[in-house]
């Protein structure tokens, strides 16, 4: 009876010992650094099996931005990203792009895989951004 429990209490130990190591494991997720007026937010948004569900971030009232990566199923693997003017009306797409992982994502010198983004609003206001893969 007592090899049972040391057998059972060293199950436990190491299965949660595995559970804390996977809490710990970050998530894969794409790291954005999106720029209106001077100020540079980092945005992040973790990996998705649902990407209807994932809603643009506010940019200064004036834009909203927002990425979508699918890691799975793995033929669908892609990194979508939106920007959007804020509007009376609602949001208005100014600008979109599709990232594919296995063709376009190495860094650009400093500007991860997008490059530095400019998009404009229809009076001229200015959204930079890059995006990268967090590690």
């Amino acid at each position: 009876m007592r090899r049972l429990c040391g057998y059972y209490c060293l199950g436990l130990a190491l299965s949660l010992g595995a559970f804390a190591l996977g809490c710990g494991k970050r998530q894969p997720a794409v790291v954005c650094h999106v720029t209106y007026g001077g100020e540079t937010k980092r945005l992040e948004f973790p990996a998705t099996q649902s990407p209807y569900t994932v809603k643009p971030v506010d940019v200064a009232g004036r834009f909203a931005f927002k990425a979508i990566y699918l890691r799975e199923p793995a033929r669908a693997r892609s990194i979508s990203l939106y920007a959007y003017e804020r509007t009376d009306a609602g949001d208005r797409l100014i600008q979109e792009g599709m990232y594919t992982p296995h063709l376009s994502l190495r860094a650009d010198a400093g500007h991860g895989f997008t490059g530095r983004q400019l998009a404009y609003s229809r009076d001229q206001r200015e959204l930079e951004y890059w995006c990268e893969l967090s590690p």
